[in-house]
């Protein structure tokens, strides 16, 4: 995996388990539920995630396309 196979994207954060984040591409869109081991997320502000706030989504191109979000 190279440096140009990863992307960042903006998304809404909805939920996290301890092995999972759930997002959402637009306010009323569907759940989109990405593994952790294939993603890393953090609020836009550099506060804490909270349910509805704007985050940054880092994962694989592949990932992405797989759900969605290219």
């Amino acid at each position: 995996m190279t440096r140009s196979d990863i992307h960042d994207v903006q998304v809404i954060f909805q939920h996290a388990t301890p092995g999972a984040v759930c997002i959402r591409e637009t306010e009323d869109g569907p759940d989109i539920w990405i593994p952790k081991s294939q993603c890393e997320i953090e609020a836009q502000d550099g506060a804490d995630l909270r349910r509805g706030c704007i985050a940054t989504l880092t994962a694989r191109e592949g990932i992405l396309t797989d759900k969605g979000l290219t």
